[in-house]
């Protein structure tokens, strides 16, 4: 697979403030590096670094999720990370970038197919985060070798990650992708795509009301 770079347009209308800016920013970079982990044809030793930061962590706070995202951006060769090459504040604006296209458009997917549903899928993922305290989820330590984990426990994260999986519009092949990365624990893959919803939703947000277009292709 040929890793094409070009460029492309985050559209901008409306006021914007610097901390706003800065937070909108700081998620699409975090489901840029995402989005780049579940690339099918990555150079081997740079797979086996992503797979390691999939498995590494305990996922039993904000730690976890901040390293995770931080660590796979970090994983993408400078040269293929986001690059602004222009900004234009107007009504509208926006920021023009240098990204790898199939990256910037799985993003593009994942913000789209969240936008048209926002509230169905905010109140999956509600419906998610309340079952898994019930379930206890927050009490598992996934970096323990050897996890004990209850049936109601497994069936409950396998029928959540499907459902959430689908609401943020992953491709099949993504989805197995993300499951031989957590090497079939199911109660990783659901934290982890909790914590992929948390970055996803306010860009969702902004591209409702209009601020924010994230479109995965040169402008026209």
């Amino acid at each position: 697979m040929a890793l094409e770079t070009k460029k492309t347009h985050l559209g901008l209308d409306g006021r914007w403030d610097l901390e706003e800016l800065s937070d909108t920013t700081k998620d699409y970079i975090q489901l840029y590096g995402f989005a780049y982990s579940l690339l099918p044809d990555l150079p081997v030793a740079r797979k086996e670094e992503i797979d390691y930061i999939y498995g590494k962590f305990p996922w039993r706070g904000g730690y976890s999720t901040v390293n995770f995202f931080n660590q796979l951006f970090h994983k993408i060769p400078p040269k293929l990370r986001p690059e602004v090459q222009r900004i234009q504040y107007a009504s509208p604006g926006f920021i023009e970038l240098t990204e790898l296209l199939v990256v910037s458009g799985t993003v593009a997917a994942i913000i789209f197919t969240v936008c048209k549903s926002l509230k169905s899928v905010h109140d999956l993922y509600r419906s998610i985060q309340k079952a898994s305290v019930d379930h206890e989820l927050s009490k598992i330590n996934l970096a323990k070798e050897n996890l004990d984990l209850k049936q109601r426990q497994i069936a409950f994260c396998e029928t959540s990650s499907r459902s959430l999986a689908k609401a943020l519009g992953l491709t099949t092949a993504q989805e197995q992708l993300i499951d031989q990365k957590v090497q079939g624990i199911s109660v990783m893959k659901l934290k982890i795509l909790l914590s992929v919803y948390r970055r996803v939703e306010p860009l969702a947000k902004k591209q409702a009301e209009g601020k924010l277009k994230v479109t995965g292709a040169e402008k026209q």
